[in-house]
């Protein structure tokens, strides 16, 4: 913040040109927001900030990686005195045929590429499936589709969905309980039946790997998107499930251990939620009142 009636300050790196329309108060609450348009690199800030309060930290996604990652690199050279010339860009395969496995027919023709200047070590699978899990990060889920689907195909989104029906179908969950458009869960063509998650989690915790894969999850009370629920609970560092939150709805999917000492899988929906309704203070209590009892 800054002088009360003037805009706040701003520290950000310059890939978005930012519309300071904010104002700093002497009294009232901190409250900002920010628009974009989608493709946009303009960025309008509105609202007010309270003189004396912490720095706000303000996310906001990015439409192209690929070209912010060009552009961080040309001004991570210009930093060190390396002339730059020319306009950076992006370039992005467009899909054909042999991307799709229902139209390629087998195994994808691989053709040479080209030398890469620089390449990205991804890192060890259990620890960036601990980073989506734990974090309910986005875009390593959408980056772990096309990892997966790369074993056996061109690490495309098809190849990469294919992979996990043919999964489910080896865990046997039915295929009327699922459908599947992206890694992250945010296209509004998936579905997924809370039988079918339970099917798959019990599957799961029978595999080899099971345990390791369950100690990515969120652990309630504890850590990543469960760390304020489940404090002061019975299932407190007992319940370890994966989150799941889009507009109207709230969804809970793990592994509880209830007051027995049984492990239970559970799956639990909230669908339509009514803006001033908490569905997921209303799953908690159902949840702990569950693990109690059993």
């Amino acid at each position: 913040a800054t002088t009360p009636g003037q805009p706040p300050r701003l520290e950000h790196l310059p890939y978005y040109e930012i519309d300071n329309q904010a104002r700093t108060v002497a009294e009232g609450k901190t409250e900002l927001e920010f628009f974009r348009m989608p493709f946009s690199r303009s960025v309008r800030l509105t609202g007010t900030i309270k003189a004396g309060d912490e720095p706000e930290l303000l996310k906001l996604g990015i439409d192209d990686p690929a070209h912010y990652a060009a552009w961080r690199l040309k001004s991570l050279l210009e930093a060190r005195k390396v002339r730059v010339i020319g306009t950076i860009s992006a370039r992005h395969r467009p899909l054909t045929e042999i991307d799709d496995p229902e139209k390629r027919k087998g195994p994808p023709v691989r053709t040479a590429q080209p030398q890469p200047l620089a390449k990205l070590t991804p890192p060890p699978l259990l620890e960036d499936m601990r980073l989506i899990n734990t974090d309910s990060q986005n875009l390593h889920s959408e980056l772990m589709l096309r990892r997966v689907g790369l074993q056996s195909g061109t690490g495309s989104v098809a190849d990469g969905v294919a992979a996990v029906r043919a999964m489910l179908e080896r865990a046997g969950v039915p295929r009327h309980a699922y459908d599947f458009s992206d890694g992250s869960g945010m296209s509004t063509y998936n579905r997924v039946a809370p039988r079918g998650m339970t099917v798959l989690l019990r599957w799961i915790a029978a595999q080899p790997w099971g345990q390791a894969w369950r100690a990515t999850l969120p652990v309630g009370g504890v850590d990543g998107t469960l760390a304020k629920r489940f404090k002061d609970t019975p299932l407190q560092g007992r319940i370890f499930a994966k989150t799941g939150t889009l507009n109207a709805t709230n969804a809970l999917s793990g592994y509880m251990i209830a007051a027995s000492g049984r492990t239970l899988v559970f799956s639990a929906y909230a669908n339509d939620v009514p803006e001033d309704v908490a569905a997921t203070k209303f799953m908690d209590a159902a949840l702990v009142l569950i693990a109690s009892e059993n």
